[in-house]
């Protein structure tokens, strides 16, 4: 068992003789939801993945010393690929850990609801190397879809549309659900006239590629700061004598919105 103990050191423990088997100390900063485990087939390697300061590390479960091989000298900054200058941006880091689906570890985060945050795109890191696998723009760029529900140049100063909640993972289809948050600034809108998808939306994803597979969107040009932010809900439910997977989502409003898991129809 890895849990966070003193001053946000990460702690091993066997929990059958409850021995403490190292401790990796002094993680100031760390994510404070959790952290992700991966291990290989074999089972040779095991990593522990989390974000600390703005920086994506690994630690080798094992030992619990830092693996110099992720990213570059151990580490993946995180406020790279925004398509924004590194040094505006204040923070991105997410206090949740993102999820581990196969070899990748998909990410959110969370830049903040001011004006000049970073933008929220979703990321796929490889847990081996640290290199990105793929990102899907929250904020549309120009030819993807839902690029017309905003301002022709808000892609590059717009932000938020992040997911700083949990992300969920059908493993068996290979579909991840995230539930994106509201735009920055968050209670005013005059700079981002539409719709802004994908902000306030219930998004599936292929997760090896991150390719968008359907979504829905629950508030419109929010001004309220509505974000559903709850982990998405998998579920099997009965309707008219037929079976159907489904994907719930609970939202500030009051209301739940529930899904067929595959196809995105209400």
């Amino acid at each position: 068992m890895y849990v966070l103990a003193k001053n946000s050191s990460l702690v091993a423990i066997d929990v059958v003789t409850r021995e403490e088997l190292w401790i990796h100390a002094n993680l100031r900063g760390i994510t404070s939801r959790g952290i992700n485990y991966w291990q290989s087939r074999d089972g040779r390697d095991r990593r522990l993945l989390f974000a600390m300061d703005d920086l994506l590390q690994a630690v080798d479960a094992r030992t619990g010393k830092s693996i110099a091989s992720f990213g570059k000298n151990g580490a993946v900054d995180l406020r790279e690929g925004l398509g924004r200058d590194p040094a505006t941006i204040r923070r991105v880091m997410s206090g949740t850990p993102g999820r581990v689906f196969e070899n990748l570890l998909i990410l959110g985060s969370s830049p903040g609801e001011g004006y000049f945050s970073a933008p929220g795109h979703v990321r796929a890191y490889d847990v081996i190397t640290g290199e990105l696998a793929w990102t899907f723009h929250t904020i549309p760029q120009p030819g993807e879809f839902g690029y017309d529900t905003w301002p022709r140049d808000a892609w590059k100063y717009a932000g938020g549309v992040n997911v700083w909640g949990e992300i969920t993972l059908d493993e068996k289809r290979g579909i991840a659900y995230l539930p994106v948050s509201s735009p920055s600034y968050d209670y005013y809108g005059a700079d981002r006239v539409g719709m802004n998808l994908f902000s306030d939306c219930l998004v599936a994803l292929d997760a090896r590629t991150g390719k968008r597979l359907c979504h829905y969107q629950m508030v419109h040009h929010d001004l309220w700061d509505y974000d559903p932010t709850a982990a998405p809900q998998l579920l099997t439910i009965r309707k008219g004598g037929e079976t159907i997977d489904a994907v719930a989502q609970a939202t500030k409003q009051g209301f739940v919105y529930v899904f067929d898991r595959v196809s995105g129809e209400p």
